[in-house]
Order: C-alpha cells, then sequence, then structure tokens
C-alpha cells in the first residue's frame, strides 16, 4: 500500500488552511516498512521513537532529538519504538514555492552550490527544539491570526534551519529544488504509470505546475493525461486477466487504481464488460 503525504489521516492532528496542508502532529504504535509518496518536501522533527529510512545505499537511523528532510517523492521509511510506547513526530510540508520565495529574499546570505541530495539530517539546536515545542501548540491553541502567521513560521524555520552545522548541505539542497529544470514528461510518466499518483502528482513529479503539465501533456500526446494514464493502466489491466490468475481486486491495484469499484466501472467503459465477467468469457473461448 502507497501512504501519500501531505492528506487527512483519522486519529492524527492536522494543521490546514483551507485546503492546503502545513503539518501534521503523528502518533502510531505499529512498526511496519511502508512506501510513503511525498507531493512536498518534508521536515520531520522525530519527538519519541525512531525513523529509519530505507535507501538503495542502506538504512539511515534518525533518533529522537533530531530534524530529517526528505525531497518530495518516493521513500520507503519505518517508525520504531522499543518500549511500547507510541511514535511521535512533527511533520512540516515545505512547497517548491515557499523555498523559492525564501532563496529569492534571503538567498543571498547562504551562497551554495547546489547539491542533489534527496535527504538530509540535520541537528536540532536548542533554537529549533523550541521552534517545535511553540509549533506544536498551534495544533491545540491556533491565535484567530493562524493563516498569517504559518507562512511566516515556515520563513522562521528554514532561517533556523540555516544555522545548523550542516548550513552548506541545506543551502545546497535548497539551491537544488530551486534550480530543478523540468522533468521529461514521457519518463516521469511512463516511470509512474502504475503507481496511485493523480495528474496533479505527477505534474509535481515532472517540477511543473498542473496547468503547464496538462498542456505539455496535450501537446506531446495529443490527448489529456488523465484520459492516456487511464487507457494505458486499464490496457495493462486487461493482459493480466488474460495471461495471469491474479484476482480482480489485486490487478486493479497492480496497474494503479486505488478503488476497485471505480476501476470496474472504467474497465466496462473501455471494453464493454465488467474484469469479471471479460475473465469467463474468455476463459470459456
Amino acid at each position: 500500500m502507497l501512504l501519500k503525504f501531505p492528506q487527512d489521516f483519522p486519529g492524527q492532528q492536522m494543521l490546514k488552511i483551507g485546503n492546503r496542508h502545513f503539518a501534521m502532529l503523528k502518533q502510531r504504535r505499529m512498526a511496519e516498512k511502508r512506501r510513503v509518496f511525498l507531493s512536498a518536501h518534508t521536515l520531520i522533527f522525530v519527538l519519541n521513537g525512531y525513523k529509519l529510512l530505507h535507501t538503495d545505499a542502506g538504512t539511515i537511523k534518525v533518533e529522537a532529538g533530531s530534524v530529517f528532510l526528505l525531497r518530495k517523492g518516493f521513500h520507503i521509511m519505518s517508525d520504531i519504538v522499543e518500549d511500547g510506547t507510541d511514535f511521535k513526530s512533527l511533520i512540516i510540508y515545505i512547497t517548491d514555492e515557499y523555498i523559492s520565495k525564501f532563496l529569492h529574499k534571503y538567498g543571498d546570505q547562504f551562497p551554495s552550490a547546489p547539491q542533489n541530495t534527496a535527504q538530509l539530517v540535520l541537528s536540532l539546536t536548542p533554537q529549533l527544539e523550541s521552534f517545535s515545542q511553540q509549533f506544536i501548540q498551534y495544533f491545540s491553541a491556533a491565535p484567530n491570526t493562524i493563516a498569517q502567521l504559518l507562512p511566516l513560521k515556515l520563513f522562521e524555520l528554514l532561517l533556523l534551519l540555516m544555522a545548523t552545522p550542516q548550513q552548506a548541505a541545506f543551502a545546497g539542497m535548497l539551491q537544488d529544488i530551486a534550480v530543478a529544470p523540468s522533468l521529461d514528461i514521457e519518463w516521469v510518466v511512463r516511470r509512474h504509470l502504475f503507481e496511485p499518483l493523480g495528474v496533479e502528482e505527477l505534474a509535481k513529479l515532472s517540477n511543473r505546475s498542473l496547468a503547464a503539465f496538462k498542456r505539455d501533456f496535450q501537446r506531446q500526446f495529443q490527448t489529456s493525461p488523465r484520459k492516456w494514464i487511464t487507457s494505458q493502466r486499464l490496457s495493462y489491466a486487461h493482459k493480466l486477466l488474460l495471461n495471469s490468475n491474479k484476482q480482480v481486486a489485486e490487478i486493479g491495484q497492480e496497474c494503479g487504481f486505488e478503488h476497485i469499484p471505480h476501476f470496474i466501472s472504467l474497465f466496462r467503459q473501455q471494453y464493454g464488460q465488467t474484469p469479471q465477467a471479460f475473465r469467463s468469457k474468455t476463459a470459456i473461448i
């Protein structure tokens, strides 16, 4: 199962302004390896327990008292506690837009060459610890000026991170995010075709706005991204129904459909019958 952040999670405290997620106060007990998709760059204060990031190069352990920055995209992580208590963390989301605004205002003060880094563990300074404690209070007692306050708090957070011993690495990571070029649309879409991602999430992975992604996709494929992606996923599902013994629900999930009734409905629209009816008919033939 792929978990997507940011979004609403039952039982977790969210800090939102309208539909915009700023932060989540996360608490969970079960320790399991999970694949997650971040549609925004994510800063994690580990409050209790420790987090494991599983990468091709090995496993990175981030303990309580550390700050962890992850770039948007796919990651495999585990949340661990050893004493039977809950894992706790403060998660703050930072968009490309905020990073660009921050560098436009303060970038000259922190010159650094871009560094293509997917994650960075930073020291928890007394100032960052004080920031996190104050920020946590907003989940239960937000002032009536919270909508105006939160963007300023994000700038404060980035400035405090610039004051850590990892300043050069952090500044380089931000610079790389800000100058990241738009990626080839076909490469992005085909690489993530069977992930349960929407058009907006694919646009973010390609470093484009949603409008630019739709425009460039239409120019390249002569159709909308939603129609093309759905057709490709259904075509693959059609092949799996013919050539495998997998259950319909398993095939739908493998092809990137999170909601199986929706998958069945789309399949019937394209092929004139449900997946199960199609499989039964071809088995008889």
